[in-house]
């Protein structure tokens, strides 16, 4: 091939990527200024800030209307979030509208080339950062030569690169490859979409969406308080189920109650340290509100059973660090163990679990509806049941880097028994073990 053609050739890559990478965002670099401005209203009092929270919603409305029809309505939402009163719902209603706002701004700029790579790229860059302070507590040196090949092994890693370097444009790496290799298809990644207007807007959002979930919780717990009022982790338990569920039924005494069940089940189901945990419902009950529920409660439309479905995807996905979610990913699963560079306290998302069941069925009224609903969280409460034993059994064998590769593979498989290719986290576990159990206890059947 000669220098004429050669450069024929890089131009018409420079032009094809130009393309690809052009963006879709009309105005990238104001949302940014507008939505930090916003967030620096809502970090004051809201009582003393009212007046700047609402003049900088408008303010983000007005950027957002030019930004395709779906960012404009929740872009209006925003600005009429704060309309008529200035109280701790209407505070509540600025974070959960910002919350839709923020969400429909970045899947449209991860509908860009350039933000297709970036997304794929962030769950790789993340995986790096995790792997490399876990080496950092490693054991024994060894573990730099062998923990890492033996993650990039995983089928769940495999799948990432290839997605990457698939948008990259570049070959399919063998089996084989390294974090070196990882490393290097990042570089290349960034060097590629550093010129996209989208990139600053991506990280912020990254950022700034973990800063709202904590948010948009204490923006909730304010919404049911006078100011300098508090309330114990019971009492705000039963708020989250009530209005959730819509129904008034709950209260500390029945959640009390309800944890007392639990503790008598768990006894008798062997679960020593589920019994131990549930000693103290504030803590189980504080756990599940600040680690598993929603940030904030969305209500259930109880003629509809797959809402249950959706409130355990989303819990589980809070549960692993990724709060806005709507499911689990298998790499997501890996990153968070080999973050917390232990198993996660099963027994403590079980406790959770059996809380939750049991006091929606004392919330709702007797009908197969609520059987169904019970069902789906009974089952939820298998599958926890499920990474309990898991967790203790391969405890003993996370000494060396192969101990560790068998228990992840084993974890993704307990989330993901279809397959990873794109299957959903799965809600139930091996067998219908405790439904059947739970059942006498909660209806005295033993179906």
């Amino acid at each position: 091939m000669n220098l004429q053609t050669n450069s024929r050739l890089q131009r018409h890559e420079e032009n094809l990527w130009s393309v690809l990478l052009h963006s879709i965002m009309t105005n990238a670099t104001e949302l940014i200024s507008r939505l930090e401005e916003l967030s620096r209203c809502m970090a004051l009092p809201f009582s003393s800030s009212a007046g700047e929270v609402h003049t900088a919603c408008r303010a983000l409305a007005a950027t957002a209307e030019a930004e395709g029809p779906e960012i404009a309505a929740a872009g209006l939402d925003l600005a009429t979030a704060i309309e008529g009163v200035s109280d701790g719902t209407a505070n509540l209603r600025v974070h959960l509208r910002l919350q839709t706002l923020m969400a429909r701004i970045q899947m449209a700029a991860e509908s860009s080339h350039a933000g297709r790579i970036w997304a794929a790229g962030q769950n790789l860059a993340e995986l790096l950062l995790v792997v490399g302070k876990f080496l950092d507590d490693a054991p024994e040196p060894r573990w730099a030569e062998e923990f890492p090949p033996a993650v990039c092994g995983l089928e769940a890693v495999r799948l990432e690169m290839r997605n990457l370097v698939s948008l990259l444009g570049r070959p399919t790496p063998t089996d084989r490859f390294g974090l070196e290799e990882i490393d290097q298809a990042l570089l290349y990644a960034t060097q590629l979409i550093e010129p996209a207007p989208e990139v600053p807007l991506f990280q912020y959002l990254a950022s700034a969406s973990k800063h709202l979930v904590r948010d948009t919780h204490a923006a909730w717990i304010s919404s049911h308080l006078s100011e300098g009022e508090s309330a114990a982790p019971t009492e705000v338990y039963t708020w989250y189920w009530n209005e959730t569920l819509g129904e008034a039924a709950l209260d500390e005494a029945k959640v009390g109650e309800s944890a007392a069940t639990v503790s008598a089940f768990a006894k008798a189901m062997g679960l020593d340290e589920v019994v131990d945990y549930l000693d103290d419902p504030d803590q189980v009950t504080y756990y599940g509100l600040y680690n598993i529920l929603p940030t904030a409660p969305t209500r259930w439309n109880l003629e509809d059973a797959s809402i249950a479905s959706r409130h355990l995807h989303r819990g589980l996905a809070h549960w692993y660090f990724r709060p806005l979610k709507a499911s689990l990913a298998p790499l997501d699963v890996i990153m968070g163990v080999v973050r917390t560079r232990r198993p996660y306290y099963y027994h403590r998302m079980l406790a959770h679990a059996l809380m939750q069941t049991v006091c929606v069925q004392r919330a709702l009224p007797a009908g197969m509806m609520t059987d169904v609903i019970v069902g789906k969280l009974a089952a939820f409460c298998d599958l926890m049941l499920d990474g309990y034993h898991q967790r203790c059994r391969y405890l003993p064998v996370l000494k060396t880097p192969q101990g560790w590769v068998e228990y992840l593979n084993a974890l993704v498989t307990l989330h993901f028994p279809d397959g990873q290719g794109g299957a959903l986290c799965g809600l139930s576990g091996s067998g219908p073990s405790i439904y059947a159990a739970l059942a006498r206890v909660l209806y005295g059947r033993p179906n």
